[in-house]
């Protein structure tokens, strides 16, 4: 069965650029100018990913994934904002709607391409025979979250995306955290690090104490403690990170020692 990827861009020079990428790649494509069309297409088709702009006339890209995501039977489709520079600013709202990820213009092929296959990939398997995801589907997506996936983050008043995979470690910081991240940038998000935990991909992320949560892919070296823990150190990062009794046993599962 081919892959359904519906357009629903008012810009036509934009519209034929993707066409003729996905087409490339054998992608069945269907393409609406307004968010109105687009929703119509979305009930008629189905699709297996929708690619948005967000001005558009009659419905904006913020009313047509709201109205997605309030429809049991389409609520699980990947939906993915195409927005200018100058917009990024602007996709907080659609990122709390419910939107998986957005692409800035101008972009590669190949960018555009490696998002759509993530996204594909990642939802592909959660759907049951009647589209609605299930409990068991919901936490399957959570594991399927990878390092390349992005997180959506306000720092300093300013809106960002950030790739999980270049957080260093994170850190409780009473009702807050501090997310480290591999450029030397520090984060303050108001989330515990028990929900980081429940969201992180348990096969990078490793909580080893009650307040910190670190990133494997960039342990440099593990040293045996006192009472059989773990002193733990980070690539590029002087402090040591001392590894709790109480999960110490999860460095012993992870690790041959």
């Amino acid at each position: 069965m081919n892959t359904k990827i519906l357009l629903v861009v008012d810009e036509q020079s934009v519209l034929t650029a993707i066409k003729k990428i996905l087409k490339h790649k054998n992608y069945t494509v269907f393409s609406a100018s307004n968010g109105e069309e687009g929703l119509s297409l979305t009930n008629e088709i189905r699709p297996d990913l929708i690619m948005s702009d967000n001005l558009m006339p009659y419905l904006n890209g913020y009313g047509l994934i709201r109205a997605i995501r309030k429809n049991p039977l389409l609520s699980n489709i990947p939906f993915v904002f195409l927005t200018a520079k100058a917009e990024i600013s602007n996709f907080r709202e659609g990122m709390d709607l419910g939107a998986d990820d957005y692409i800035v213009k101008p972009f590669r092929a190949v960018t555009l391409l490696n998002l759509i296959e993530s996204k594909l990939a990642r939802f592909s398997s959660l759907r049951n025979p009647a589209g609605i995801e299930s409990r068991d589907s919901l936490n399957l997506k959570k594991s399927l979250i990878t390092e390349d996936d992005k997180l959506f983050i306000t720092a300093k008043n300013k809106p960002q995306m950030i790739r999980i995979g270049d957080i260093l470690f994170i850190r409780a910081a009473g009702e807050y955290s501090n997310i480290h991240l591999f450029s030397g940038i520090n984060i303050l998000k108001r989330k515990s690090i028990k929900e980081w935990e429940q969201q992180l991909p348990p096969n990078i992320f490793l909580r080893i104490h009650r307040s910190t949560i670190i990133n494997l892919n960039y342990l440099n070296n593990i040293e045996k403690w006192n009472n059989r823990s773990y002193v733990i150190y980070l690539a590029k990062y002087p402090e040591k990170f001392i590894v709790s009794q109480r999960y110490a046993r999860k460095i012993r599962a992870h690790f041959v020692l």
